[in-house]
């Protein structure tokens, strides 16, 4: 446990020689600028992807709170709440017209 809070720490743990070699390979690609470019590329995809995602299913339940009697007013509030984090609510006002 002890090595896991060094680790997270950014402390060199030696648990082993094959966790010692990927904690090596790991520490020689972080400091390698094209590769970590592309990791962080990867990574804002990822994000932009996952956001995409979660649009198309925020759309999707607009939809059937409102065959479930939703009023708008309801709906955004809803959405303000579960949502309001990552949308400001102009946004969810958008997707409420979209859906």
């Amino acid at each position: 446990m002890l090595g896991l809070v060094d680790l997270i720490n950014d402390r060199p743990v030696h648990l082993n020689k094959y966790f010692d070699w990927a904690q090596k390979k790991i520490k020689e690609l972080n400091d390698d600028s094209k590769w970590r470019d592309k990791i962080m590329d990867y990574e804002t995809k990822l994000l932009e992807g996952k956001e995409e995602a979660t649009i198309a299913g925020l759309k999707k339940l607009i939809a059937a709170l409102r065959d479930f009697g939703g009023t708008n007013q309801q709906i955004l509030h809803r959405l303000e709440i579960d949502y309001g984090d990552q949308f400001t609510k102009k946004e969810l006002e958008n997707f409420m017209k979209q859906a």
